[in-house]
C-alpha cells in the first residue's frame, strides 16, 4: 500500500537514517542503537515470511553484529533501509542455506484501516491472488507495496538490475489484474 506520508516526509526519514548512519560510522553508538530500534520491527516483519520467531531474532542480531564488526568497510552506504534489508536477507540465506526459501504473505502484512473482519477478508482474498505469483514476484510486490521500497531500493536489496525489477513488477501486476478480475476493488487498494 502507498505510504500516507508525503515525499518530503519520506525524504526526511531517509536523510535522518543516513545522518544516523554517518554518526555511527564516526563512532556514535547511540546512533547505531537508534538505527537498530527504528528498523527492528520492519526487519522482523520481513523475516516472518521465511523464518520462525527465534530464527528471526537471531538473524536480526547477527545482521547488526556483522554491521558493527565491519563498520569500517561499510562507510559508503547510500540507502540505509535498502542496505539493512539486503544484509538481513543475506543472513536469512546463510541460516537457510540447505533448505529452499519460499516467500510467504502472512497475516499482519496489510496495514489496512478497517475493522478486523473486513481486514481478514481482504487479506485472505489478496493472499489467494499473490500466492499465484512466483516467489520472486511475491517478494518484489511485498517490498514495493507493503514496505514502500522504490525500484532502485528493491534492486539494491535483491542484487538484481533496476530494469529487471521493473520487468518483474510489471509482469506481476499484469498477472494479478488478469487473475483478480473479481477482486478489482482489492487490487485498487493495493496498487493505487
Amino acid at each position: 500500500m502507498k505510504n500516507p506520508l508525503n515525499n518530503s516526509q519520506n525524504n526526511s526519514t531517509i536523510n535522518s537514517q543516513e545522518q544516523l548512519w554517518n554518526s555511527f560510522i564516526n563512532g556514535d553508538m547511540a546512533s547505531f542503537q537508534t538505527i537498530y530500534n527504528s528498523n527492528y520491527q520492519m526487519l522482523y516483519n520481513f523475516g516472518k515470511r521465511y523464518l520462525s520467531s527465534s530464527e528471526i531474532e537471531d538473524c536480526i542480531h547477527d545482521t547488526f553484529l556483522n554491521i558493527l564488526n565491519y563498520k569500517n568497510q561499510n562507510t559508503e552506504v547510500k540507502n540505509v533501509k535498502a542496505y539493512l534489508f539486503k544484509s538481513f536477507r543475506n543472513q536469512i540465506f546463510k541460516v537457510k542455506k540447505n533448505s529452499k526459501l519460499e516467500f510467504n504473505l502472512i497475516e499482519g502484512t496489510i496495514p489496512y484501516e478497517e475493522d478486523d473482519h473486513s481486514k481478514e477478508i481482504i487479506l485472505k482474498d489478496l493472499k489467494k491472488l499473490i500466492k499465484k505469483l512466483s516467489p520472486r514476484e511475491r517478494e518484489i510486490v511485498y517490498l514495493k507495496y507493503f514496505q514502500n521500497f522504490n525500484n532502485f531500493e528493491i534492486s539494491e536489496t535483491l542484487d538484481i538490475k533496476y530494469q529487471t525489477v521493473r520487468n518483474i513488477l510489471a509482469g506481476a501486476i499484469k498477472k494479478l489484474r488478469t487473475l483478480g478480475k473479481d477482486y478489482t476493488h482489492l487490487l485498487f487498494l493495493v496498487f493505487n
